[in-house]
Formats: C-alpha cells, structure tokens, sequence
C-alpha cells in the first residue's frame, strides 16, 4: 500500500487521483495512529496529511520527500 500511496501522492501533483489520495490519506493516519508508539508511524501520520493536503489542491515542494519517503518504505517491506 506504501507504494501505492507514494504513487497516488506523484500524482496528485498533475491533478490526478483526488478521490483515492483522499482514502490513501485517511488509510496513512489511521495506520499510523494504530502504532503511533513507533517513530515510522509518526512519519505515517504525516505523510497522511501530506496526501490529504494534495488531495484538496495544495502540493509543497517538500511533497517530494513523502513520494521518496512511501516508495523507498514499500519498497523495503516488500522485499523484507
């Protein structure tokens, strides 16, 4: 899902996607307040906000971070 919602965050930056980010969004937090004791789940929590805040229109520059940050994540649990 990791991948998937770095994925859905790349595009999001050209408009595309704002219904899934918006439940990629909300399944980010919720995953991330269910272990909110590990520091991976704080980031979890962000990235979340991130994705809901791209979903509602509003990219950052440092968006770019959480797409490298839900990729690299997905992939090394995918592999693990």
């Amino acid at each position: 899902m990791d991948i998937f919602a770095g994925v859905i965050l790349l595009l999001l930056k050209f408009g595309i996607g704002e219904g899934v980010g918006m439940g990629i969004g909300l399944y980010l937090l919720a995953k991330g307040i269910v272990f909110i004791y590990d520091a991976v789940s704080v980031m979890d929590i962000l990235a979340g906000i991130v994705v809901l805040l791209a979903a509602m229109g509003h990219y950052y520059f440092f968006d770019w971070i959480f797409v490298l940050w839900l990729l690299q994540k997905g992939f090394f649990s995918f592999f693990s």
